[in-house]
């Protein structure tokens, strides 16, 4: 079986996929209502990003977190930080790891 994050692409609300995902694994904490949850990404789009957590988020839960992306990984020299804020579209148990994909609403640079 072919893990669902191995695939280059988002997916849509109606189940289809669109946008290409950059592998970049950063440590992220997670704001939800008065929740936090830490984690890691596992891949980033223009409109979305997948999370690896220790704890599950329910689909439809709105979503703050900041991203803090190193000059290394960006190719450059400087670092960027961005706010994000959105909605769990999709949540799911893969063995003992939880993931969430969400879909970014709003963003902006830090």
């Amino acid at each position: 079986m072919v893990s669902e994050n191995s695939y280059p692409f988002e997916i849509n609300a109606e189940g289809n996929r669109f946008s290409m995902r950059f592998p970049l694994h950063l440590p992220v904490r997670i704001l939800s209502g008065n929740r936090e949850f830490s984690g890691t990404t596992e891949n980033i789009s223009a409109n979305g990003v997948l999370f690896r957590l220790t704890a599950s988020i329910p689909v439809d839960a709105p979503v703050e977190f900041l991203l803090e992306i190193s000059a290394d990984e960006l190719g450059g020299q400087n670092a960027a930080a961005v706010h994000c804020s959105g909605r769990i579209i999709r949540s799911y148990r893969e063995q003992s790891n939880c993931f969430a994909a969400a879909v970014i609403d709003e963003y902006r640079f830090q």
